[in-house]
C-alpha cells in the first residue's frame, strides 16, 4: 500500500488560526503560505506535512513553516452536541462553484495527471470510475476534506466521511444513469447553438449541456487541445437570449479552471514570461481595451506588454461578454494577489520593473468594476508599493551608474510610481538622500554644463517632485533645498546681473525673466525671487512701457502672466 503525503496551509486573519488550503507539492504550500503573510492579511502562517499510515489510516502531522503572531487566545470550542451545518448537504452541492474549487484543490495531483479539469471529473463516469479504480487516492482526498470540514462543523472526520459517501454515491448514480441513457447531447461547433436553445426549457439544463460540454472536451488530450475545443464552442454560442446565458454560464466553469493553472496559462500567454510580463498579458485577457490605450499613451510601457497570442485573443473576446463579470472579476483577483506578493515582477530590469508596475496600476485602475473594485487595486498596488521603496530594490534599481541628475530623476520616477503615504515619505528620503549627497552637490556646481542649463534641471527636478509628493511628509525639505542649490547657482553664475547689463530688449529681458520666476527655468527659491524682483523693475522702465505699447498682444500676455506671479506670492 502507498503511502500517501500531502501539506496543509494554515492561515491566521485575527484569532482563529483556520486551514485555507491543502496541496501535494510542499514548494508551492510553502510559497502560498510566504505570500499569505506578505499579503497583510493574515497575521500568522503555518505549513504542515501530514503522512498517512496505509495501514492504519493515521496520520502524522510535522510542522515545516511557522511564522507570525500565534499568541492570540485559541478560539472557544464548539458547545458539546452543537454542529455547524454540513457544507455539502446533497448531492447537487457537489456541482457548486465552491465545492469544484475544493475539489480541484485535494486532487491537484490525480486531475494533472489525468490533464483533465474537476468540471470534467463531475461530468464525465469513465474519469468517476478511474477514480474509484484509484483507491487510496480517492480516500486520501476524502481525508483532507473531512479534516477542515470536521474543525468547521465541530464533529470528527469519520462522521463526516459517512455523510460524504452517500452524496458521492448519489451523484455517481445520476451521472452513471444519464450517461447510460444517453442523455447528454453530442456537440460540436456546428450543432452547439441549437443544442443549447433546445435545452433552454429542462429542468436539468446545466447538468445536460456542461455533460455534453465535458464529453467534447474529453476528445483532446491535451491542455491545449481542451482549451480550443471550449474557445470553439464559445464562439459557436447562441449570439443572444437565454441560450446564450445557458451556454456562457457553462462554458465558464472548465475555463475558468484551465485559468487558473500554471500549465494552461504557458500555453495561452507564451513561455519564458517574467512575472511583470505574465501579469500584463493576463490583464490583456479581462481589460485589453485599458492595455491598448496605456500602451498608446506610453511608449514605454507599450514596449514592456507583450502581444497577445492567439488564444489570448480568443479568451479575451470572450471575457469581454457581460455575462462573464465574475470570470473577470477571478482572473483580476488572482492578478491582484501577485502584484501585492513580494516577489520580483522583473528580476533581470529593475528600473522596467517600475515601469510595468505602473503601467499595470493604469490598466486596472481603468478597468476596475464591482468584481475587482479601485479600492482591491489600489490596495494591492500600495502592498507592490512596499517592495519597491524597500533597501534591496532600490540598490537594485540604482545599481547601473549613472549622473548624480540622472539617479535623482529616477528616484523621482520611483517616487512618482509609488502609492500610500508611507511609501511616498520612504521614496522622498531615498531621493534626499541622493540631492544631499556630495556627488549631487559637486555636479550641480559644475562648470562642465551651462549654469542655464543646470538651473533648468533644478527646475525640472522641482516641478516634478512637488507634483507626485505635495502630499508626502518630508517633501517640503527637499523642495526647500533644491530652491536654495538654484539660488546658489544663479549667483555663481550671475545669470540675473548678467542679463541687466548686457543690451537685451527689454520686452525679451521681460520674458526670460518671468519664466524664470515662474518655476520654469528656475526652481522656485531665492533665484526666482531675485528674478521676479527685477521683472518689477524692469516692467517699470519707460523704455519697457514704449515697446510694450507698440505690442498690445504681447503687453495683455506679459501682465497676466505679473499677475499669476503676484497671486502665486
Amino acid at each position: 500500500m502507498q503511502t500517501l503525503t500531502h501539506f496543509e496551509v494554515f492561515g491566521r486573519r485575527r484569532r482563529v488560526l483556520n486551514l485555507e488550503h491543502s496541496l501535494e507539492n510542499q514548494e508551492n504550500a510553502v510559497q502560498l503560505a510566504n505570500d499569505m503573510l506578505a499579503s497583510g492579511e493574515f497575521v500568522a502562517i503555518k505549513v504542515s506535512r501530514e503522512t498517512r499510515d496505509p495501514e492504519t489510516g493515521e496520520f502524522t502531522s510535522s510542522i515545516i513553516r511557522k511564522e507570525g503572531d500565534f499568541s492570540a487566545p485559541a478560539p472557544k470550542r464548539p458547545n458539546p452536541g452543537v454542529s455547524a451545518p454540513p457544507t455539502c448537504k446533497a448531492a447537487a452541492d457537489l456541482y457548486g462553484p465552491q465545492a469544484r474549487v475544493k475539489i480541484a484543490e485535494f486532487l491537484e495531483g490525480w486531475l494533472g495527471r489525468k490533464s483533465v479539469t474537476a468540471f470534467e471529473l463531475l461530468h464525465r463516469m469513465d474519469l468517476v470510475d478511474s477514480l474509484r479504480n484509484a483507491g487510496s487516492e480517492f480516500q486520501h482526498a476524502i481525508q483532507k476534506f473531512a479534516v477542515p470540514e470536521a474543525l468547521s462543523r465541530g464533529s470528527n472526520v469519520h462522521e463526516v466521511i459517512r455523510s460524504l459517501h452517500p452524496l458521492i454515491d448519489q451523484a455517481a448514480s445520476r451521472l452513471r444513469a444519464a450517461t447510460k441513457g444517453q442523455q447528454f447531447p453530442l456537440v460540436t461547433p456546428s450543432d452547439f447553438a441549437a443544442a443549447c436553445e433546445a435545452l433552454v426549457e429542462q429542468d436539468e439544463r446545466l447538468f445536460l449541456l456542461a455533460g455534453a460540454v465535458a464529453a467534447d472536451l474529453g476528445l483532446a488530450e491535451t491542455w491545449s487541445g481542451k482549451l480550443d475545443r471550449l474557445l470553439a464552442l464559445a464562439e459557436a454560442a447562441p449570439k443572444a437570449g437565454a441560450g446564450r446565458d445557458l451556454a456562457l454560464h457553462v462554458l465558464a466553469q472548465p475555463l475558468g479552471e484551465m485559468l487558473n493553472s500554471a500549465q494552461v496559462m504557458n500555453d495561452v500567454l507564451g513561455e519564458d514570461l517574467d512575472l511583470g510580463a505574465r501579469l500584463a498579458a493576463t490583464a490583456q485577457l479581462i481589460a485589453p481595451a485599458a492595455i491598448a490605450v496605456v500602451a498608446q499613451m506610453d511608449p514605454t510601457a507599450a514596449a514592456l506588454i507583450p502581444p497577445p497570442t492567439r488564444p489570448a485573443a480568443r479568451i479575451g473576446k470572450l471575457l469581454a461578454d457581460s455575462r462573464m463579470g465574475v470570470l473577470r472579476g477571478l482572473v483580476g483577483k488572482r492578478i491582484l494577489a501577485e502584484i501585492a506578493s513580494q516577489k520580483r515582477l522583473r528580476p533581470a530590469d529593475a528600473a522596467q520593473e517600475v515601469e510595468i508596475a505602473r503601467a499595470l496600476a493604469t490598466t486596472l485602475t481603468v478597468a476596475a468594476d464591482k468584481q475587482m473594485t479601485s479600492e482591491a487595486v489600489r490596495e494591492a498596488f500600495i502592498a507592490r508599493s512596499a517592495a519597491l521603496v524597500g533597501s534591496e530594490f532600490v540598490s537594485a534599481y540604482l545599481k547601473t551608474p549613472r549622473p548624480a541628475m540622472a539617479e535623482a530623476l529616477a528616484l523621482t520616477r520611483l517616487l512618482e510610481s509609488v502609492v500610500g503615504g508611507a511609501h511616498k515619505r520612504q521614496a522622498v528620503r531615498w531621493l534626499l538622500s541622493s540631492v544631499t549627497s556630495l556627488r549631487f552637490e559637486t555636479e550641480i556646481h559644475s562648470p562642465g554644463l551651462p549654469a542655464a542649463e543646470r538651473l533648468a534641471q533644478l527646475a525640472g527636478l522641482y516641478r516634478r517632485v512637488a507634483r507626485t509628493g505635495k502630499d508626502a511628509a518630508g517633501v517640503e525639505p527637499l523642495l526647500m533645498l533644491l530652491g536654495e542649490l538654484g539660488g546658489k547657482i544663479e549667483a555663481e553664475a550671475k545669470l540675473i546681473a548678467n542679463l541687466h547689463r548686457g543690451y537685451t530688449p527689454p520686452v525679451q529681458k521681460l520674458q526670460v525673466l518671468i519664466r524664470m520666476a515662474a518655476g520654469e527655468t528656475a526652481p522656485p527659491g531665492p533665484a526666482a525671487d531675485r528674478a521676479k524682483r527685477e521683472a518689477n523693475r524692469v516692467m517699470n522702465q519707460p523704455e519697457t512701457t514704449e515697446e510694450l505699447s507698440r505690442e498690445p498682444k504681447v503687453l495683455h500676455q506679459i501682465q497676466t502672466l505679473m499677475r499669476a506671479l503676484d497671486k502665486a506670492a
